[in-house]
């Protein structure tokens, strides 16, 4: 695929294309690549909108540290070296003497090379270039250097990001790359064959790629089931013939939710969601994977609301009706700050509308990015609500004052079959139409009877003409988005049992035998061994 066509099937399947954090990350990535591969893979670094300084081993300390000499950085150029202790810019094609490290330790390498050769080298001898992240460590280096000799260290200057915004500056560059002139290529790929060392390609190039993150579960065809039942009366019904009440992980999910209905029906309709009382700090994206510890301020979440603000660089609970500038998360652009006060709700309201979704933090480098004079509301809520068939997905799409804190005995979910599709909480004891998910088991195999005739110039019984008639309904099954993985074949009508269902209790079987039709009425409960036999 070419790179953003990757991008949207990783996002769509995964969780993004591959991020690389370590020379152990890239070692991995080669060795998933098929054996017979010898090409380049996409993985998620493509070229970004603004300039950062970075450390060679992936870090981004240059925010709390920084050791620049007056005036410096100067010359636009993109290495760093070190002179007396100060850092100063210069091209990354000068040849200087270099510092290396592994563990604790740092070593002078008395060999001149190219800031890009250095890390090469330190990188199959030792760790990597050094990170210096304060004036202690800094001095520990200046205590190796030779007097009068600039010495490369491993900050660079950095214009390629992550796709999923990742935060880590690990580069792992082939030599000559990344170019600097414009139209070389904006996307990159790894090399299966050297070493895994990347290289800057067009984003429309053709390649296999390298996604991250555990397999999303796939939500199959949803079902709407124009009856009246209690939430768990319906789940129990989808349970037994599809696979569950509909689950909903994204807003194509919401989407597709709304098409099902039955057109002129708008009510509410159960989808598989119920409240279990025990809440849980989950992202409004949906993304369980995140750890939120590290970043509350000491003593929170303290009770004082369902929603979380950030400031100056902690989080803090607070009530979800205040009112306060919030961060988005766009899928192109990243974190966007909306100095605009709102709640939390129409907050995430106006970034899915305008972006993709309030923002989830999962790095401290994250954090780092964003104000720290004023609160902000960040995607962190309190959640106690979960899918009927246990999926791990916080999705939620709220009605704008739901769902209530005090649960009661409205404790199950329905979907507003309008145009607005959202969210309330009801009686789970409410009878109301609902929405399954899941191949329906009932149907095992349909046989349909088709009326064929030949102008003269064919003939009907020829294998290969029954074949070629094959594969063109099979092309038109497809283009109306009714593929399937089941095999279609001929069946002579005096062999054929035709099986239609009437109702949710009656079923009708056709069967032809010979010149005669054989009528059979069955009447069955759901998920029966009967239906089971049948």
């Amino acid at each position: 695929m070419s790179w953003p066509e990757a991008q949207s099937y990783c996002r769509s399947k995964y969780t993004d294309l591959a991020t690389v954090d370590s020379m152990s990350d890239v070692n991995r990535l080669v060795n998933i690549v098929d054996a017979g591969y010898s090409g380049s893979v996409w993985i998620g670094l493509k070229r970004g909108t603004q300039k950062r300084w970075g450390w060679s081993n992936g870090e981004n300390t240059t925010s709390q540290y920084y050791n620049w000499a007056s005036g410096q950085p100067d010359q636009g150029a993109y290495c760093v070296s070190s002179y007396s202790g100060s850092w100063y810019d210069m091209p990354c094609n000068h040849l200087r003497y270099f510092t290396c490290y592994t563990g604790n330790t740092a070593y002078l390498i008395r060999s001149a090379k190219t800031w890009s050769d250095a890390q090469s080298f330190c990188r199959q001898h030792y760790t990597d270039l050094p990170t210096i992240r304060n004036s202690v460590q800094n001095n520990q280096i200046n205590q190796i250097l030779l007097s009068g000799y600039y010495i490369w260290i491993g900050l660079f200057l950095d214009s390629w990001e992550w796709s999923d915004k990742w935060i880590l500056f690990f580069r792992h560059w082939a030599a000559g790359q990344p170019s600097m002139s414009s139209g070389s290529g904006d996307c990159v790929g790894m090399s299966k064959t050297n070493s895994g060392r990347w290289a800057q390609y067009s984003c429309d190039l053709q390649s296999p790629f390298i996604c991250h993150g555990m397999p999303r579960p796939s939500v199959p065809m949803y079902q709407f089931m124009n009856q009246s039942m209690t939430w768990l009366d319906a789940q129990r019904y989808c349970r037994a013939r599809f696979t569950d009440l509909a689950a909903v992980m994204t807003m194509n999910d919401v989407r597709r939710l709304v098409t099902t209905v039955d057109p002129g029906y708008n009510g509410s309709v159960w989808i598989g969601l119920r409240a279990v009382g025990v809440g849980r700090w989950v992202w409004s994206m949906g993304d369980s994977t995140i750890s939120q510890d590290s970043m509350w301020n000491p003593g929170e979440p303290s009770g004082d609301g369902e929603c979380v603000r950030s400031f100056n660089g902690s989080w803090y609970d607070e009530s979800c009706s205040t009112v306060l500038p919030f961060v988005c998360f766009n899928d192109s652009t990243g974190f966007v700050i909306n100095n605009t006060a709102m709640t939390w709700r129409d907050a995430q309201s106006y970034c899915r509308q305008q972006h993709t979704d309030l923002a989830s933090i999962s790095s401290p480098e994250q954090q780092n990015l964003l104000s720290n004079e004023s609160s902000l509301w960040i995607g962190l809520f309190l959640d106690s609500w979960v899918w009927s068939n246990q999926w791990s997905y916080f999705f939620r799409y709220w009605e704008a004052d739901q769902p209530s804190l005090s649960l009661v005995s409205s404790n199950c979910a329905g979907m507003s079959a309008t145009d607005s599709r959202k969210w309330a909480q009801y009686s789970c004891d409410l009878k109301q139409p609902f929405i399954c998910y899941g191949d329906d088991k009932l149907i095992k195999k349909q046989i349909v009877r088709v009326k064929l005739s030949c102008n003269g110039k064919c003939t009907l019984n020829d294998p290969s003409l029954q074949t070629t008639i094959l594969n063109e309904i099979i092309k038109k099954l497809k283009s109306m988005g009714l593929e399937s993985d089941r095999k279609l074949s001929w069946r002579k009508e005096q062999e054929t049992c035709f099986i239609r269902r009437e109702n949710l209790e009656r079923v009708q079987i056709l069967c032809v035998i010979g010149s005669n039709l054989l009528f059979l009425y069955l009447n069955f409960q759901i998920g029966s061994n009967y239906i089971k036999d049948l």
